[in-house]
C-alpha cells in the first residue's frame, strides 16, 4: 500500500460576467479565478490491485457514495484511460466551506484527477483532463490548471494570467449557503446587469493596482441572488456597515472576500468579533 498526502486549495472569483446562454441551458461566463491558500486535505491510500474507491470524511453532511465528486472522477478516469480501477481509500478533511463559491468540491475532484493521471504515468493529456473535468463540474478544469486564469465558456476555456497583487485576503462565510441553481434562475430578472471590466481587472492584477481591480469588480450571480435571497440581502447590508473594507462575493456565494494591505490582524480580529456567527479565514494567494 502506498499513502499520499495532498492539499486541495480554494479559489476566489475577481469579477464574474454572464455573457450568454447555450441551447442546453448552460450559461456562458467571463471571469477571473485566482487560487488561494485555504486548503482541504486528502489522504490517499492506494493498492496495486483491482478494486473500488472508498471515501471517508470529517464532515457528516458530505456524501461518501457515488454522488461524491471524488467517486465521479474515479469512475470517469478509469473509463477514459481504459484501465482496471485500483483499490483506493480517501480520507477527505474538509476545511473549505461548502456552498460558499470557493470551489472546494471542484478542487477536490481536480486534485484527485491529476493524482490519478500522474500515478498512471500521465496517460491522459491536459486537454483530455479538462474535457473529463468539465463533464463532472464547471470549475474542475480551472483547478486542473490551478493558476490565475481568465475563465470563459462554461468554465473550460482557460487563459493563464499574471497576479502580482501584494495583498492578503479575509474570507467571511455566513451561516447559510446559497443555491447556484437558484442564482442562475434569477439571472433573467436582472434588468440592467452590471458588467465587470475583466480586461481592466487583469491589468490591475498584473500591475499590482488594487484600486483598478476593485473599481471593475461586479458579479452577476450576486446580482441575481440579491433579487430574492433574503438571507443574502440581510448579510450584504451587514457587510456594507463595515466602513474600512470593500467586500466582494466569490462565484455563486455565499462567501465574500475583502483585500487587506495594512492593520491586517486588527481588522480580522474586529471582523471575528463583529461576525461571530460566521466562519472567517485570513488567506493569501497561492
Amino acid at each position: 500500500m502506498n499513502v499520499y498526502n495532498l492539499q486541495s486549495n480554494a479559489k476566489i472569483n475577481i469579477g464574474l460576467n454572464i455573457v450568454g446562454v447555450l441551447e442546453n441551458g448552460y450559461h456562458l461566463l467571463d471571469m477571473t479565478m485566482i487560487p488561494i491558500d485555504l486548503c482541504d486535505k486528502l489522504t490517499i491510500k492506494i493498492e496495486d490491485k483491482i478494486g473500488d474507491l472508498k471515501i471517508k470524511t470529517n464532515k457528516k453532511d458530505i456524501p461518501v457514495d457515488s454522488s461524491n465528486i471524488l467517486y465521479k472522477i474515479y469512475k470517469k478516469f478509469y473509463e477514459k484511460a481504459k484501465l482496471d480501477s485500483l483499490e483506493i481509500e480517501i480520507f477527505l478533511e474538509k476545511i473549505i466551506p461548502h456552498q460558499a463559491g470557493l470551489g472546494g468540491g471542484s478542487s477536490n475532484g481536480a486534485v484527485f484527477l491529476n493524482f490519478l493521471n500522474n500515478y498512471h504515468q500521465n496517460i491522459l493529456s491536459f486537454q483530455e483532463l479538462v474535457d473529463l473535468g468539465k463533464s463532472v463540474g464547471a470549475d474542475v478544469p480551472f483547478f486542473i490548471l490551478n493558476k490565475p486564469a481568465r475563465v470563459q465558456g462554461i468554465g473550460e476555456e482557460l487563459k493563464e494570467i499574471k497576479n502580482n497583487l501584494k495583498v492578503s485576503l479575509v474570507l467571511i462565510k455566513p451561516p447559510f449557503g446559497v443555491s447556484t441553481i437558484e442564482a442562475y434562475k434569477e439571472i433573467k430578472n436582472i434588468k440592467n446587469p452590471q458588467k465587470s471590466n475583466i480586461d481592466q481587472i487583469i491589468i490591475g492584477l498584473e500591475e499590482n493596482n488594487l484600486a483598478l481591480v476593485e473599481k471593475n469588480i461586479e458579479n452577476n450571480l450576486e446580482e441575481a441572488l440579491l433579487q430574492s435571497d433574503k438571507n443574502l440581502i440581510e448579510f450584504r447590508k451587514r457587510l456594507l456597515e463595515v466602513e474600512d473594507l470593500k467586500f466582494f462575493m466569490s462565484g455563486s456565494g455565499s462567501a465574500y472576500y475583502a483585500f487587506l494591505i495594512k492593520d491586517i490582524e486588527e481588522k480580522v480580529s474586529n471582523l471575528r468579533h463583529r461576525f461571530n456567527d460566521c466562519e472567517i479565514f485570513l488567506c493569501n494567494f497561492k
